[in-house]
């Protein structure tokens, strides 16, 4: 179990990141990355509406097994979906720390009516051993994959879900919510909290329900 106190110092190190000491640290502390936090500033959980293209391309995930991204992880499925690398210095922790509060709250849930799903930005670097480190450090349960693969296969994938940048460490901070294979996703930028995000995923669930309980005639 991730600590209380490891959560205090994330939410720290935003504070740190964010506001002033980011103006006031080295030019050499990862210059590139606190660009993106800052451009993220101003919309840390900014909810908006997403189309997306899920392309069935072949990924690895963090056990090895080779998956669809369309077809075997997301299709289906309720899903939550960020973008991550596992050298990036702070931006990327906050979000998978989200998604370990996150996977607390779903419960039994996670794995069976929900899945979180983590793409890397950065294939060449995050093969599959090192992937389930990184899960391993956020405590990752069953129905959290995490996804690399071929470099023209994970581009693809983000090109898809509006998450693709030709520099790893500009990639945007968000994370999206949806049904898997249906229109109607929603992007959250910045740093959601759980709750919001669960709220979210309630919202589907009670759709799916509701469709299941009145199928159209």
């Amino acid at each position: 179990m991730i600590r209380t106190a490891f959560f205090s110092m994330l939410a720290l190190s935003i504070w740190l990141y964010l506001g002033a000491g980011a103006h006031g640290a080295s030019h050499e502390d990862h210059g590139e990355h606190r660009h993106e936090a800052a451009k993220t500033q101003d919309r840390l959980d900014e909810e908006t509406n997403a189309r997306v293209d899920l392309a069935d391309v072949e990924l690895v995930d963090q056990d090895g097994r080779k998956v669809k991204f369309a077809s075997d992880v997301v299709r289906g499925r309720v899903v939550v979906i960020d973008l991550i690398y596992t050298t990036c210095p702070l931006v990327c922790p906050i979000l998978s720390a989200i998604f370990s509060r996150l996977q607390e709250q779903l419960g039994d849930r996670l794995g069976s009516e929900v899945h979180l799903v983590s793409v890397t930005v950065d294939p060449n670097t995050d093969i599959p051993p090192r992937l389930k480190e990184y899960a391993a450090r956020f405590d990752a349960r069953p129905g959290w994959t995490f996804l690399t693969g071929d470099r023209q296969n994970v581009a693809q994938v983000l090109k898809g879900l509006g998450g693709y940048t030709a520099d790893l460490t500009n990639h945007p901070a968000m994370i999206l919510v949806g049904d898997g294979g249906k229109e109607g996703w929603t992007r959250f930028y910045g740093f959601p909290s759980p709750e919001q995000i669960l709220e979210k995923v309630n919202e589907i669930s009670a759709a799916r329900r509701s469709m299941r309980s009145h199928p159209a005639k």
